[in-house]
């Protein structure tokens, strides 16, 4: 299932430096700042300024992609790019001026895009899932974009209507949804099904557990999303 996404509009203000926005798909936390760091010691002498951005990376953009203002005449800085997307597996990049992605950059800034190659039908998580028919309590999976996890869930059958919160990190590959928190971890399974609603059925993404947790545990039960429209 494809998410409609928002169009993005970036309007960012000038700084003392050109500011490269580094905006990645596919990779892990660490990938992503080695991928930074080789950057920023490409760009130095360039007086550019490599920083982390999160917002989604449009499914039209190729794997390595360049947003420039349609103004931005620096052939040496995009060759210097190019040169580095080869030695980094990727091939040279897509060059996209001013609206194109509805995502739109001022002078004094480039945008790049970076799909780990092989990544493309990588599925686009929603933000939060919910329990249904779990039996032991009753809760919300959040997935932040930068990888973190809130589990956030109220035991059913004790009376308290006490919240509990675990905080962790998440992690997508191979149809696998993994969830790590410092307590406990769990993998779930995507699985494409039809859940029924008020207005019939309708597609649902089920993330289903891959094992039994020694106790009893709210990440023993299906998380899901149901999309109505």
């Amino acid at each position: 299932m494809k998410y409609l996404t928002l169009l993005l509009c970036l309007f960012l203000t000038a700084c003392a430096n050109t500011q490269l926005h580094l905006v990645t798909k596919g990779y892990s936390k660490n990938e992503v700042a080695a991928l930074k760091s080789s950057l920023s010691e490409q760009l130095v002498k360039q007086k550019i300024d490599v920083v982390l951005s999160d917002i989604p990376l449009p499914a039209m953009f190729p794997d390595a992609s360049l947003a420039l203002n349609p103004t931005y005449n620096q052939p040496d800085v995009i060759a210097l790019l190019d040169n580095w997307l080869l030695a980094n597996g990727h091939k040279t990049s897509r060059e996209f001026r001013f609206s194109e992605g509805n995502h739109y950059y001022s002078k004094a800034h480039l945008g790049l895009y970076l799909r780990k190659p092989g990544s493309k039908e990588q599925v686009d998580l929603p933000p939060y899932l919910r329990t249904q028919y779990c039996d032991v309590a009753d809760g919300t999976l959040a997935l932040n974009k930068g990888g973190q996890a809130v589990l956030e869930y109220e035991l059913l059958g004790d009376g308290s209507d006490k919240i509990d919160t675990l905080k962790g990190q998440w992690f997508f590959a191979d149809n696998h949804l993994t969830v790590d928190f410092k307590e406990i971890s769990q993998t779930f399974k995507l699985a494409k099904e039809e859940k029924q609603t008020h207005l019939g059925p309708r597609p649902a993404d089920v993330y289903k557990p891959t094992k039994q947790l020694s106790k009893k545990h709210i990440l023993n039960c299906e998380f899901l999303i149901i999309y109505i429209n």
